[in-house]
């Protein structure tokens, strides 16, 4: 089993949406992702063209939901998602595309890739879990 990948920590700052709702954790990449794709059109141009159709569909959802609940929550949970996968792609496009092709084969087959770990075994391995095998 390979190393996984280190993943940004939660920043400290993270505060709860106006609305009351739990805190949304933000990542050290947030602010990168943020002031690299401020508006809808870059996030949309940084993406790769088989990701814009789905951007628009989220983009377009989270825009109907604010228009009928008057809040933007939504609208903003989308944007700062497609602004961290803007900003993977442009770090990446290889490995992001890669990333996509096997996604989409896993969830069209329903059978993980030779070599992987269910997620309950990686909480173990982590430490994060005391679930024995």
């Amino acid at each position: 089993m390979t190393a996984a990948p280190h993943l940004p920590e939660p920043h400290p700052s993270a505060m709860a949406g106006s609305n009351g709702l739990e805190p949304f954790p933000e990542w050290v990449g947030d602010a990168t992702a943020a002031e690299r794709f401020g508006s809808p059109a870059a996030i949309r141009g940084a993406l790769l063209p088989e990701q814009v159709g789905e951007f628009d569909a989220a983009f377009d959802g989270a825009l109907t939901a604010a228009r009928q609940t008057l809040h933007l929550d939504q609208l903003r949970h989308v944007l700062r998602m497609w602004r961290r996968m803007a900003l993977m792609t442009e770090q990446d496009p290889d490995g992001h595309r890669q990333m996509l092709v096997t996604s989409a084969e896993v969830q069209r087959t329903g059978r993980p890739r030779p070599g992987s770990v269910s997620w309950s075994d990686l909480k173990v391995d982590l430490g994060l879990s005391d679930r024995t095998r």
